[in-house]
């Protein structure tokens, strides 16, 4: 690979990450409004039915359907446990997210790109330079720093099951993005999320509770729309990061999803109160942050 094609490969990689995060940020406020809609099985199986539908005719009109005809035995089971990790974390996800705040889900599903960087290092035999390293320890201070302003917050609020769920969660998300990354030399990130998206459709059409769907309300219903678009938008992108990046550089640069996700939580509760309140961050979460962006900056901006 030419230096020109290197360099190509980490802006898109960069760029795509950053689109991850964005939507990411955005969702755990998407998901709290929907949750008082409908329960986790049925609003994740929503959000996969319209990402499948979307995904197929995006790969019927691109041809890439083709590419399954190619695979082998072990990489159709490895295809499947994706599918089985990602649904996990899917369901995982919404079900702590009932036990805690938006905000505290969010610094805690934080530890699932963390496993995604180290098993980058030691599956994939990802190493980094001086300058990587000291981007990584200055992101473990800054989220050292982060947890240790939130977890006042966090344990005196009873929200103890919650965090095992979480942690549950970033597990079954990190095997599901490293399964992600192997096949990236055999299929299209979007052809292995498509795959995902109709399996996990079928499965979970099972456990759906369709009549949840009569009383929904209009904002209920606008912010179920963005978790799908979300689904479909965020996970594409993070498919075509994976695709153009090392898994631990894409790691580095999605731990700034908790900062990014108390920000905006912060300012749509400003702006509606009514249907969420602002997380409270104390001057050592804020130096938390600090750390978090310069340490995400020096771990991705370095080819």
């Amino acid at each position: 690979m030419n230096q020109m094609t290197t360099t190509e490969n980490w802006k898109k990689g960069l760029l795509f990450s950053l689109i991850t995060v964005l939507f990411w940020s955005t969702l755990p406020v998407a998901l709290k409004i929907s949750m008082s809609a409908t329960d986790a099985m049925t609003l994740t199986w929503f959000r996969f039915l319209v990402a499948a539908v979307f995904t197929l005719i995006l790969l019927f009109s691109r041809n890439k359907l083709k590419e399954f005809k190619n695979l082998t035995g072990t990489e159709w089971l490895w295809l499947g446990l994706a599918a089985l990790m990602l649904i996990g974390n899917y369901v995982l996800f919404l079900i702590g997210l009932e036990m805690t705040s938006p905000a505290n889900a969010q610094v805690f599903i934080q530890m699932a790109p963390l496993l995604m960087t180290l098993g980058g290092v030691l599956i994939f035999k990802e190493a980094f330079n001086r300058m990587q390293m000291l981007g990584v320890l200055s992101i473990i201070i800054g989220l050292s720093l982060f947890f240790s302003d939130q977890i006042k917050q966090i344990l005196s609020s009873d929200y103890t099951l919650g965090i095992w769920v979480m942690f549950a969660a970033a597990l079954t998300w990190a095997i599901y993005a490293l399964i992600q990354k192997k096949l990236a030399g055999t299929l299209s990130s979007q052809s292995i999320l498509g795959f995902i998206y109709v399996f996990a459709s079928v499965v979970l059409f099972f456990w759906s509770d369709l009549d949840s769907y009569q009383n929904i309300n209009s904002s209920q219903w606008i912010a179920i729309a963005y978790a799908c678009i979300n689904t479909v938008v965020a996970y594409g992108a993070f498919g075509e990061a994976l695709s153009h990046w090392n898994a631990s550089r894409v790691g580095m640069v999605l731990a700034l999803t908790p900062v990014t996700t108390l920000l905006f939580i912060n300012t749509f509760a400003h702006i509606f109160p009514h249907l969420l309140t602002a997380e409270t961050i104390r001057t050592i979460g804020y130096v938390g942050m600090a750390f978090i962006v310069s340490g995400s900056m020096l771990a991705s901006l370095k080819k």
